[in-house]
């Protein structure tokens, strides 16, 4: 980053970044420039409009912070499964064949050094002291500077838990200066600059907002996570409890927790803070519903909700894994944000759909084995759900034409006696295409039972509709930084931690109860030797927090294997990741080369 680039930097913040302050109407609609240092209230209108760079111009800006940012942190994870290829860059965040370009990182770059250096114009001008409306406001600034910085971290360097000290993290610019044009600083030293931030914004923030502003309770929730990620967890409580102990937010009733995406940050008890954007001002035109982030989660009609027909990509589907953990119980609130979308609802038939071995693995090597052992199949069900027809039209004999082969297997089906859940499973035949040779697997398979579902190249279409549909409009969305269910995670993860079994089960147990009720609370039974308190509450946090942001890093800085041995497309092509390990150089992605050659002393990511 040359003195040419930030230049660039900091006149989009100050000038074409300025936004009105009203918020609750329109909120960073823009003023004039020639008002921008005669307004009384620039340093609030340059306020206003870093929180507008984080947003970008709309909700299907493909060059926003947020629209991106919330790529690298779900698209490696395991609760996606991709349905094809595509030549938009995002299909290489999603496989990890990491690359150098690329617009959306170039994006995430971009935008966060813009926000950085228009935080920075309002610290820098604004005196401290002269009333509580403009503490706030510099403590604002703080907060968003530390939220950037911890994110950039996150996605540019290694977990804090791998030598903090050596690894590097980036660039610190602290001031406006365009001749300060810091190196990359280490990933310890960029996380003490967050937590000094947000320890300042603490400090600063003083008045009772809404969750589509930043408040001392937005840093105190942030903070707990950054020191969670520190492996510092007498803080990570501490901090959470400052948020709990509150009084200004509580878990939304299950019912209500079902519709989450439906509110606004406004008028939600949940959400501390959010990016909140607004119908009318941010969705503009129909493409919005398709080029923002939930539009490739799903297609939706016109009120957010899952729709074959609706307008939105639709080509990122709920992992068979999520699915698993989140089909566990009957009526677990989580699964509301996953559609399993029928081709036909008027149709009586029912399929079968199980994933195993794929029917040209006969006789392949073993590495095409493997890698055809993660296809679905749709078979039908009989109506009494006690058998799988599999029928194939194949050439056996080469004549030129087809023979029918059918198989039937016998479907199992056991009733789990603590869910009252019943599992279906089947021991299915593959078939080789070239011969007609059938076999039968040697292990069952789990199988769902549904009408025939709607695919897209053989993938079924199961939707995610966690960020759609706010107040009933589209792909509306207002991403949420933080919410108070997080809180509770943070502190189970952290007593885990610490040995406290008791304190861990307490308050993962929050979360079971309202997402699902009383009957699915842990006890100290389901920790085995198999089965550890931290492998409970991290799978709760994957339950809970899924498509938020969260799960690629929850994996790695808890030095776990990215395990995503399931159907999707990350499977295809040249020498695909099945698991990715915490020590692999590919779970950090590479500087922007657009900045590497500008600024020749910033260092690349091996």
């Amino acid at each position: 980053m040359n003195k040419k680039i930030y230049t660039w930097l900091l006149i989009p913040a100050i000038i074409m970044g300025l936004f009105s302050c009203e918020l609750d109407r329109t909120p960073f609609e823009s003023i004039e420039k020639d008002d921008v240092y005669s307004s009384g209230n620039a340093l609030e209108a340059l306020t206003l409009g870093n929180y507008a760079i984080l947003k970008g111009k709309g909700i299907a800006d493909g060059y926003s912070w947020v629209n991106n940012f919330y790529r690298f942190a779900e698209y490696p994870g395991d609760n996606v499964a991709l349905s094809g290829s595509t030549t938009d860059p995002l299909m290489f965040i999603y496989n990890y064949k990491r690359q150098t370009t690329g617009y959306r990182k170039q994006a995430v770059w971009t935008s966060s050094y813009k926000t950085i250096v228009g935080c920075n114009t309002v610290i820098e001008r604004a005196e401290e002291g002269v009333s509580e409306e403009i503490d706030h406001m510099i403590g604002s600034n703080y907060f968003l500077r530390g939220m950037v910085y911890f994110y950039l971290t996150n996605v540019f360097g290694r977990p804090y838990n791998q030598d903090p000290v050596s690894n590097l993290g980036v660039p610190l610019k602290l001031t406006t200066d365009v001749n300060d044009q810091p190196i990359r600083s280490s990933v310890k030293d960029c996380y003490a600059q967050v937590v000094s931030d947000l320890k300042k914004a603490e400090e600063l923030m003083s008045i009772e907002k809404t969750a589509s502003y930043a408040t001392k309770e937005s840093a105190q929730a942030l903070l707990s996570r950054v020191y969670l990620y520190m492996e510092e967890n007498d803080l990570a409580i501490e901090y959470a409890d400052k948020v709990i102990n509150s009084g200004r937010y509580h878990l939304l009733s299950k019912e209500n927790f079902k519709k989450y995406p439906k509110f606004t940050p406004d008028e939600n008890g949940e959400t501390i803070f959010a990016l909140r954007y607004v119908d009318g001002a941010d969705n503009t035109g129909q493409w919005d519903d398709w080029y923002t982030f939930p539009g490739m989660y799903a297609a939706v009609d016109a009120q957010g909700n899952a729709s074959l027909t609706g307008a939105g990509w639709g080509e990122l589907y709920a992992s068979v894994t999520y699915r698993d953990i989140v089909e566990e119980w009957p009526d677990d609130a989580r699964a509301a944000f996953v559609t399993a979308m029928v081709q036909d609802e008027s149709s009586e038939e029912l399929y079968g759909v199980w994933y195993g071995l794929n029917a040209y693995a006969d006789g392949a090597s073993e590495d095409i084995k493997k890698y055809n052992s993660f296809l679905f199949h749709q078979d039908q069900v009989s109506a009494d759900m006690t058998t799988l027809t599999q029928t194939w039209t194949i050439d056996t004999n080469g004549d030129g034409t087809d023979e029918t082969i059918t198989e039937i297997s016998p479907i199992t089906a056991e009733v789990d006696p603590k869910t009252g859940v019943t599992n279906y499973s089947v021991t299915p035949y593959m078939v080789n295409t070239s011969t007609g040779a059938t076999t039968q697997l040697d292990a069952p398979v789990k199988l769902r039972i549904n009408k025939m579902l709607a695919t897209r190249q053989t993938y079924p279409k199961y939707f995610i509709t966690k960020c759609s549909g706010q107040e009933n409009k589209g792909h509306l969305w207002s991403p949420v930084v933080v919410r108070y269910a997080e809180m509770y995670l943070n502190k189970a993860e952290a007593f885990a931690k610490k040995g406290d079994l008791g304190s861990a089960l307490t308050n993962v147990n929050e979360i079971r109860r309202r997402a699902i009720g009383a009957e699915a609370e842990y006890t100290a039974s389901d920790v085995t030797a198999d089965m550890s308190i931290l492998d409970l509450v991290l799978k709760e946090r994957r339950l809970e927090l899924a498509y938020e942001g969260h799960r690629k890093f929850d994996v790695f800085r808890n030095g776990l294997t990215m395990d995503r041995q399931y159907p999707g497309t990350h499977l295809r092509g040249n020498d695909p990741y099945y698991t990715i390990a915490p020590t692999s150089y590919d779970i950090v992605e590479y500087l922007p080369e657009k900045e590497i050659q500008a600024q020749p002393d910033l260092i690349q990511n091996p």
